[in-house]
């Protein structure tokens, strides 16, 4: 069997409220005009933080949403704080949040329900050992476009409190989202 053709990535990521998601997609939108770096607003990617990556058969996938959502009605919405932007590499610009126990424990609690039916994703760089929690505001930038985009998003007030709303499940490459299931 081919792995690259009989496997798809999901993802499983954290929303937030309206009111915090309008402030990051606002950011997202002016980073995008002013770099004419439309990746992220042309994929209709949602600011989120991704707490799990699972690859599995399209066949599995209404598994998958079972088990997210049977993983959805136990959470409880929580926040989490950005306290800083950062990047990868000069290429991906972020918003990062404290990786305090609510984090922490959302993600290692996801991996014990799907991992015993799914394989793990993105080389493992979801796995609570590995994982670094951020929410994407540009990707795929050069040098100029960088530079441009940590200007915009150095206007986004620190600390941001954000209250989760939903849990989504998306499939990537390409990004689609799947469903979304509400958190109490």
């Amino acid at each position: 069997m081919d792995y690259e053709k009989s496997f798809i990535t999901y993802a499983v990521s954290l929303h937030f409220t309206k009111d915090v998601n309008d402030i990051i997609f606002d950011a997202l939108r002016a980073i995008s005009e002013m770099t004419r770096n439309d990746f992220m607003i042309q994929n209709k990617v949602p600011p989120h933080i991704t707490i799990g990556a699972f690859h599995g058969t399209k066949e599995k996938e209404e598994r998958l949403m079972q088990i997210v959502e049977e993983f959805s009605i136990k959470q409880q919405s929580d926040r989490v704080c950005f306290t800083e932007v950062g990047n990868f590499n000069g290429k991906v610009l972020f918003l990062k949040p404290e990786k305090d126990a609510f984090l922490s424990e959302i993600n290692k609690e996801l991996h014990k329900v799907v991992l015993p039916e799914f394989e793990k994703g993105e080389n493992g760089y979801y796995m609570p050992e590995m994982w670094f929690p951020h929410t994407t505001l540009a990707t795929r930038l050069n040098q100029s476009q960088f530079e441009k985009a940590v200007e915009i998003a150095g206007k986004i007030k620190l600390p941001l409190e954000a209250r989760i709303a939903d849990i989504g499940v998306y499939q990537c490459s390409p990004f689609m989202e799947l469903k979304r299931f509400p958190v109490c």
